[in-house]
């Protein structure tokens, strides 16, 4: 899993991460799931240490076989906030997960049962549009590595209005064969605090290419 100067292979944070996110768990789940403390889980996600042989075996496993029935099927039953989003429209969700059609029913922004129709158009119409999650997808839709397919993957803290206006951390990875993309995010701990933000990851941006 690294080459000749000890640097990390790029699939591994790339692999990790999309296997975490197939399986439909935290960092904390995923650590307690290979057996590791979830800091590795985070050490391996950054391209900072690779799981054992065993470990990445097994998540490379999920990986190649999970087909695209199983990622809508897990995204569908998962607890947790999570889209699976169309690639070249991110703010158009194609599925929605059982935690996010809760939580939006929950703060009153609509009673669909399946996939809520009009998220997008409530961010847009909100007076916070600028520092809203539609704001964040936005930008990476317009940032030419997503276009190219250079993005590995991306991070934002903004607000969710369609949840009653809480700010989110939120993580959104490429679904290359499915010409999609898998949105995840959680209530921050930080609230506000920091901003709104969103920070591509590119190839080149990630710690292997930059080596000490």
């Amino acid at each position: 899993m690294t080459d000749h100067a000890g640097m990390i292979n790029q699939s591994v944070p790339f692999g990790v991460r999309r296997a975490r996110l197939r399986l439909g768990m935290t960092q904390m789940q995923l650590a307690e799931f290979s057996g590791v403390d979830i800091g590795m889980v985070y050490r391996w996600e950054l391209g900072l240490a690779c799981p054992s042989h065993e470990i990445w075996a097994r998540l490379r496993n999920i990986t190649l076989k999970a087909s695209s029935f199983l990622d809508e099927d897990l995204v569908r039953a998962s607890p947790l906030y999570k889209f699976i989003v169309d690639i070249e429209d991110l703010t158009s969700p194609i599925v929605a997960s059982k935690g996010i059609i809760e939580a939006i029913r929950a703060a009153g922004a609509s009673e669909e049962e399946d996939l809520p129709g009009d998220i997008a158009e409530i961010g847009r119409k909100s007076p916070h549009y600028a520092i809203s999650g539609v704001r964040a997808l936005e930008i990476i839709q317009a940032d030419p590595r997503w276009r190219s397919g250079e993005i590995v993957y991306a991070e934002a803290h903004c607000l969710a209005p369609v949840l009653g206006g809480v700010w989110v951390d939120g993580m959104l990875a490429p679904l290359p064969e499915r010409i999609a993309a898998l949105l995840e995010f959680a209530p921050s701990r930080h609230g506000p605090g920091g901003g709104f933000w969103v920070h591509p990851v590119g190839l080149d941006d990630m710690p292997f290419n930059h080596p000490q």
